[in-house]
């Protein structure tokens, strides 16, 4: 009895490890399959990216640009998708048919191409970035310059509510579609020099938008370090970005930080476009 109870624990036992010895094999298999199947357009030394493909398309990186690879049931779909990333684009395209259309939306958390006309050969989309393509859980913070200044791009914003995103069209860059006055941005940034800093925002506003006011809010953990409310100006278009000279803070301690910007009135269709925020440390005042 007790050899019979032994033997069916081992049996039991040993199964999830011979469950791993199989799969793992398969895995491999599936994966020189993967590598086998790449297009020639492709360059040698792109990696495959899993978490960025699904099961109508695989996506290979190869430095700042991406290549999505386009299985027949998407191609006829006429529609693709891809995680929301953390850098602008320069320019996305059919890779070797240039006058082929490809549309192009953000969403919130992700990215979709579209198209009516199916290309004639091609089943590559090509994607360069001005940065490294890499998903909001692995964006860097912004961290401070040689001077303690710091800038904080749009790539590098976390939107919040029903309809604010990151645009990260080469004429857009923007944390943009700001129509609900709940909705929010938050940047995470180090600073590492305490002092007076002079804020700046670069954003744009549609003709006959302007006039809305936002408040911005640094906070060290639970505690607030600083607050300005301001107003958008107008710059003709939302994709006219201008300056906007927000006055002085005081930081008085070093550390990590997160900045948010937020409607407190939306006075028409939306609030504006952000590209940058820019913190530059002022000098500090003579003694005596």
């Amino acid at each position: 009895m007790l050899t019979r109870c032994f033997t069916r624990f081992l049996v039991v036992t040993l199964m999830p490890a011979a469950a791993c010895f199989f799969f793992v094999p398969q895995l491999e298999a599936q994966e020189k399959r993967i590598e086998q199947s790449k297009p020639a357009e492709i360059p040698d030394g792109a990696t495959r990216e899993p978490m960025l493909g699904n099961d109508g398309s695989t996506v290979y990186r190869d430095g700042n640009t991406l290549w999505i690879d386009l299985d027949q049931d998407s191609i006829q779909a006429g529609r693709a998708t891809i995680p929301r990333l953390c850098a602008p684009i320069r320019s996305l395209r059919w890779h070797g048919e240039s006058d082929t259309e490809l549309k192009f939306v953000p969403e919130i958390d992700h990215w979709v191409f579209s198209w009516k006309q199916s290309p004639k050969a091609s089943r590559l989309i090509e994607v360069v970035f001005d940065g490294d393509p890499v998903l909001p859980e692995h964006c860097p913070s912004a961290s401070p310059a040689g001077d303690g200044s710091v800038m904080m791009f749009a790539h590098q914003a976390s939107t919040f509510g029903e309809k604010l995103r990151f645009e990260p069209q080469w004429y857009k860059n923007t944390v943009g579609y700001w129509t609900v006055a709940t909705d929010y941005a938050t940047w995470e940034l180090t600073i590492d020099t305490p002092g007076a800093y002079s804020v700046a925002v670069l954003q744009g506003c549609g003709e006959g938008q302007g006039g809305s006011d936002a408040v911005m809010t640094l906070t060290q953990g639970d505690t607030k370090a600083a607050e300005l409310v301001f107003q958008i100006n107008e710059t003709g278009h939302f994709q006219n970005f201008r300056w906007n000279d927000l006055g002085n803070i005081v930081i008085e301690n070093v550390g990590k930080y997160t900045l948010r910007v937020g409607a407190k009135r939306i006075a028409k269709g939306a609030l504006g476009d952000i590209r940058m925020i820019h913190l530059v440390k002022q000098a500090d005042r003579p003694k005596g």
